[in-house]
């Protein structure tokens, strides 16, 4: 796969992050993805949540190995898709996942461009024989409609004298 135009690492995160939402519409937070990056439930992280947050923000861009194969496992997503010019998540999870696809490039190798260009038009052939007309395939597979995050609880910001005021006049008065 030809490398791509540099997609920064904190960008690739904010997309993992936003497919990544939980059944009530929230994103995890840094502390849960951290606690992903183990190797085994319960286990070590790989990094801190002060990492995480840090490589969320693009205050850190250059993770060691280790931190990125954690990364992956907390995303869900292939290492690969975590290094500077792989953007084509969709190409790498099926790369990673079946092995055919694998053994296909392989066959194809020493084909040169006609060969790539055979199994191209086969590819073709066989989505529109399954009905997927569409031969446009997003690099990083669409997720469900983002959901709107409801406000989390917390302490109330620090009213103003005027706002105070105001407010005391509003129990007052009953409204």
């Amino acid at each position: 796969m030809p490398p791509g135009p540099d997609t920064p690492l904190s960008s690739k995160l904010a997309v993992l992050l936003s497919r990544k939402r939980g059944a009530d519409g929230k994103t995890p937070s840094v502390r849960v993805i951290a606690a992903a990056t183990a190797e085994t439930p319960g286990g070590k992280p790989a990094m801190t949540h002060q990492v995480v947050n840090d490589l969320l923000n693009g205050v850190k861009a250059n993770p060691t190995v280790a931190q990125l194969r954690g990364l992956a496992r907390a995303f869900d997503c292939p290492v690969a898709y975590l290094l500077p010019g792989y953007n084509g998540l969709t190409s790498l999870a099926v790369y990673e996942e079946h092995q055919d696809a694998r053994e296909a490039l392989r066959l194809v190798h020493d084909l040169g461009q006609a060969g790539a260009a055979e199994l191209l038009e086969a590819a073709r052939e066989i989505r529109s024989r399954h009905g997927h007309s569409d031969l446009a395939v997003p690099e990083v597979p669409e997720s469900l409609p983002p959901a709107t995050e409801p406000p989390r609880p917390g302490r109330r910001r620090r009213l103003s004298f005027t706002e105070a005021a105001e407010r005391a006049v509003s129990d007052l008065e009953g409204t």
